[in-house]
């Protein structure tokens, strides 16, 4: 007679059945196997049970080895089976870095090369290949069964910190910063790099060690690395071709990425594309803010100076504050009056006559943007000269001027100039 019976494993196969005695009603043993396969079939080739060694730990406990790495079997997409979960104890899976150097913090792979960041240290791992050493030292890869093959280190005391979030890559090209050093890195076959020695050592020194989060991300649109420092809100880029850090950065991102050839940054649990329109000096739907350019003219840095003008070749619409020389806080005040951008309508005054820009104002002439300097003093000092009630020029060794632009549009700096005066002190 036939019995149904219900089975409760999943994809098992019933191999013996429940029986009972007619006087004791005890049953007898039953068989049920489990499929190893994600999904088994109906009448398929029966499987042996064959040998099994089975090992139980009672005592079983959570290992936290911050400074160990292990693998598991491989899901084969083509044949579905899944291998994610099983660990052989009967293979070396483990493979060990110096735990003086601090905690794995980052693992990157590429081209059958494990690259594994600790917190002050980086190394590199064959996959699926090991290696041998020239008498020169020089690595030599040969095949190898070994998943993890040899650790070998890379030269120079750095790491990755506990910052993992600093991490991008270019390429063959990875950015990462070492907070404990106060260093912005750059890894590639020929080692370790300092970038941060590109005109900006002292400013990651500084800096760095303050920020406990620091975000990284790569703009393939520019071919920059681009470094946000959230505690001290600073964000900067560092250009492979000029090979500095070129700019500041209006925008503070939580996190982002590059795809297809486009930047995206995440900000306030919103994703946000950049260089989606024409719309320029504006961030995450937030009012204009200024762009600016601060730079020195120092021709003749060690002689005295009066400098009597300021110009620039670029667009319209860049106005000049901050304008000073080295001899701020001397017995006369060597600061400038900050100088409106260019408007072409300038208006008029009661009289109707067209209202003066100089020097208040660039003038434009023979498509360039020139204005006179004007001193905040209300007395000339010596080689300074007057306008009107006011003086102009101002004396130093160099200026220090920063040029700045509020609009929404395109805008360009190509030079600046300053006609200036041997001062006879």
């Amino acid at each position: 007679m036939a019995e149904i019976k219900e089975i409760g494993y999943f994809n098992s196969i019933f191999i013996k059945g429940d029986t009972f005695a007619e006087t004791d009603n005890i049953p007898t043993e039953r068989y049920i196997i489990e499929e190893s396969r994600i999904k088994g079939g109906f009448n398929e080739t029966p499987m042996d049970l064959g040998v099994r060694a089975y090992l139980a730990d009672d005592e079983y406990s959570v290992v936290h080895r911050k400074n160990a790495m292990i693998y598991s079997g491989i899901y084969n997409s083509k044949t579905g089976v899944n291998e994610l979960n099983q660990f052989s104890i009967g293979d070396n899976i483990t493979k060990a870095v110096d735990i003086t150097d601090g905690s794995i913090q980052k693992l990157h792979a590429e081209d059958r090369e494990l690259i594994i960041f600790q917190e002050d240290k980086v190394n590199a791992a064959g996959i699926n290949k090991d290696f041998i050493f020239t008498a020169e030292g020089k690595p030599l890869s040969t095949a190898s069964s070994v998943v993890i093959g040899e650790v070998r280190t890379y030269l120079g005391v750095y790491g990755i910190s506990l910052n993992p979030e600093s991490f991008a890559i270019k390429g063959n090209r990875k950015y990462f910063t070492d907070r404990k050093r106060g260093v912005v890195l750059r890894l590639t076959r020929d080692g370790l790099t300092e970038i941060s020695n590109y005109g900006m050592r002292d400013y990651f020194k500084d800096n760095l060690k303050s920020n406990i989060k620091i975000i990284g991300l790569y703009d393939n649109v520019k071919d920059q690395y681009v470094l946000h420092l959230k505690e001290t809100n600073k964000t900067l880029g560092y250009d492979e071709t000029s090979r500095g850090w070129t700019s500041f950065y209006s925008y503070y991102p939580e996190a982002g990425f590059t795809l297809n050839n486009a930047l995206y940054t995440f900000y306030q649990g919103n994703v946000w594309e950049h260089y989606k329109n024409s719309d320029y000096n504006t961030f995450y739907g937030q009012p204009i803010v200024d762009s600016s350019v601060s730079l020195i003219i120092n021709t003749d840095g060690s002689i005295v100076k009066n400098f009597k003008t300021l110009g620039y070749e670029g667009t319209s619409g860049w106005a000049a504050n901050e304008i000073k020389t080295d001899l701020e806080g001397t017995v006369y005040s060597d600061i400038g009056q900050d100088i409106a951008k260019y408007e072409f309508d300038f208006g008029y005054d009661s009289s109707n006559d067209l209202v003066s820009i100089l020097p208040t104002m660039f003038e434009k002439k023979e498509n360039k943007y020139f204005s006179l300097l004007q001193n905040n003093a209300s007395i000339a000092g010596e080689n300074e000269l007057l306008w009107g009630s006011e003086i102009s020029g101002l004396k130093g060794m160099y200026l220090n001027v920063t040029l700045k632009t509020t609009e929404n549009s395109k805008q360009e700096l190509f030079a600046t100039s300053s006609e200036v005066v041997i001062s006879s002190k």
